[in-house]
């Protein structure tokens, strides 16, 4: 089976929902003009990512207008939507990605590998989630969550088509374009993992990053690099070509990808609380 998959790589503003769902809807308009049945945005789109001083008063559950506008256009333009945000559950607060199909659906899944400042911010997600289509079965990833093996072993033999969506920072400072002295090797690993995973695991992957101005903070070494996110969304298509990918601007990218329905285990459970587990004959 043959479907369009779009990338959204886009640059957020800290904190301001309403400015950065305008931005979302002209490039998600962008990639349903293109022909997409798949679009992915990338992580915490809607608040920005940074050492914000409080995430809580952006926190939003399923019922919140990140995800009431992403289910919308979903049905409107009959489009299954992935897209970043910051999840609330009780008084903890989660790096979250949703899925909605045209259908009304919602599934969460939660990052579940934090890394440097989110551990102060957010809980870890404990568990992987599939999510059966009509194009085969997707698992998802954050960010850090990709360049972990139990992740990627986790799914193998179990999804179709993996979705990540990320805030990868470049690890350089954007002035100068110096490289961070520990982790600026780092930064091009956007561009390579998504690919990687693709041919390891013969499926297609759709990497969505964002974009623009950032400063990363690592409180351990107490480093801060006035950075730049990395960018370089791509979708890969397995085995079947070579990715295609973004530069460093906001972008569409938009792609056929070959997908291959396997046979295999058809039971899993999501990262929601409230959504039961979900189990499959076909």
């Amino acid at each position: 089976m043959k479907i369009v998959a779009a990338a959204i790589q886009m640059s957020a503003i800290p904190l301001n929902v309403g400015a950065n769902l305008e931005s979302a809807d002209e490039l998600l308009r962008e990639a349903r003009d293109g022909g997409a049945e798949l679009a992915v945005l990338p992580e915490l789109f809607n608040t920005g990512y940074s050492l914000c001083p409080d995430f809580a008063p952006y926190a939003e559950d399923t019922h919140g207008p990140t995800l009431t506008w992403l289910r919308e256009r979903s049905r409107e333009w009959k489009m299954c939507i992935a897209g970043g945000f910051v999840e609330h559950e009780g008084r903890h607060l989660y790096d979250s990605l949703a899925f909605v199909t045209p259908d009304g659906e919602t599934q969460i899944y939660r990052k579940r590998n934090l890394v440097f400042w989110e551990r102060f911010k957010f809980c870890p997600g404990k568990r992987p989630l599939i999510v059966p289509t009509p194009f085969g079965r997707i698992g998802f990833a954050i960010c850090a969550d990709m360049i972990y093996r139990k992740v990627w072993r986790d799914y193998a033999e179990r999804i179709d088509l993996a979705i990540v969506s990320a805030a990868w920072p470049d690890f350089a400072d954007r002035h100068t374009g110096r490289k961070h002295w520990l982790l600026g090797h780092v930064g091009p690993l956007s561009a390579a993992i998504p690919g990687k995973v693709a041919q390891d695991l013969g499926i297609p992957v759709v990497f969505a990053n964002q974009c623009g101005e950032t400063r990363t903070t690592i409180p351990v070494l107490q480093t801060h690099i006035i950075d730049r996110f990395a960018g370089q969304s791509s979708v890969c298509d397995g085995r079947h070509g070579p990715p295609v990918q973004a530069g460093v601007e906001s972008a569409v990218v938009l792609s056929t990808i070959t997908i291959h329905p396997q046979r295999g285990l058809k039971s899993w459970r999501s990262t929601y609380h409230s959504a039961p587990a979900v189990s499959s004959s076909r």
